[in-house]
């Protein structure tokens, strides 16, 4: 009698052993999927693909040292998915482009073509996660995510981690980087941001949204309003010709303007800009008031203008980029009624 129960108990022990096994391998393959499935959809949905990305590398394991699956048998062969180190793959970098006091944008190359994020934070938990600004949305081999919401003089731990087209999982070393201090004239105004989607304002016209898509789409104009510098809206490779036009809730004496470019690196940068306060096409139609062009120092942060003109319909013109899908990551507008 003791010897049959002791068998079950070792016939049982294996079944679950092997179970467990096999669900762990499955979940180690749809996760290595998953992973490259979210990167893609960051063309539409870039907010929600970073936090689905987020989940994945830190409760699925993608940011495990390994992500090896317990074995029941020696001899079983390694899974596919296991995490390598990113040194395999890179070409280049990492190197820190248009340094701010509150982002900066890392700049990697790889030998393979990866979907690419970076994962940041004051300490080596981390915490936020950058996704590569490519339209593309699919796996390359130039990479350039942008790190926002940074603090002024303040060393941040940085990890970079990528996926390949047959879903290897690749991590690198820990990073750090300092900000620099914030720059005088560089604070954001006081008062509120009259030019958020949230006050009323509204995006009246565009010269187009990339893709085609709509002003609420994935890189619609309505991301330039929306008040995060994790979303950014893209025309549809306009270059110098791009523009969009917001309305203010209210006429208003605007004080300062911002505006944030958009950058691919070797493209979409503005460089000069200008405004057209209430006026339909582009400057001296229809009474429109030309002010500018403004100057844009890189694509790290907003930069602030001062101004003085009463307005509630005003049209941002690009007036010199480097072309591509030029755009911006955000626009302010301060003043007084």
């Amino acid at each position: 009698m003791l010897a049959e129960v002791s068998r079950t108990v070792k016939q049982a022990r294996g079944t679950i052993s092997i179970g467990a096994y096999l669900l762990a391998r499955q979940l180690a393959r749809l996760k290595a999927g998953a992973c490259e499935v979210v990167m893609k959809s960051t063309c539409t949905h870039p907010r929600l693909a970073a936090l689905l990305l987020l989940m994945l590398f830190t409760v699925a394991g993608c940011d495990a040292s390994t992500a090896s699956v317990p074995s029941p048998q020696a001899t079983t062969a390694p899974d596919s998915a296991q995490v390598r180190d990113l040194e395999q793959i890179l070409a280049g970098g990492p190197t820190f482009k248009d340094p701010a006091s509150s982002s900066v944008t890392v700049v990697i190359s790889t030998k393979i073509p990866v979907v690419c994020a970076a994962a940041y934070g004051v300490d080596t938990s981390y915490g936020k996660l950058a996704t590569d600004t490519d339209m593309a949305g699919g796996p390359h081999s130039d990479h350039h995510p942008l790190l926002t919401g940074l603090q002024p003089d303040t060393e941040y731990h940085i990890r970079l981690q990528g996926v390949g087209q047959d879903g290897t999982l690749y991590r690198s070393k820990d990073y750090t980087y300092r900000t620099p201090k914030e720059a005088p004239g560089s604070a954001k105004p006081e008062g509120p941001n009259l030019a958020l989607l949230s006050r009323g304002a509204q995006v009246l016209g565009v010269s187009s949204n990339f893709g085609g898509g709509d002003n609420a789409s994935g890189f619609g104009a309505n991301k330039a309003l929306d008040g995060d510098p994790a979303t950014q809206w893209s025309s549809n490779g306009d270059g110098d010709k791009a523009w969009i036009e917001i309305g203010l809730a209210h006429s208003t004496h605007v004080t300062t303007i911002g505006f944030w470019t958009r950058t691919m690196g070797t493209s979409a940068q503005i460089s000069l800009f200008r405004v057209v306060a209430d006026g339909e096409g582009s400057a001296g139609q229809q009474g429109g008031k030309v002010y500018g062009p403004f100057k844009l120092d890189g694509a790290g942060s907003i930069q602030y203008f001062p101004v003085s003109f009463r307005g509630q319909r005003l049209r941002f013109e690009v007036v010199s980029s480097s072309g591509g899908n030029t755009g911006a990551v955000e626009i302010e507008v301060y003043g007084q009624p």
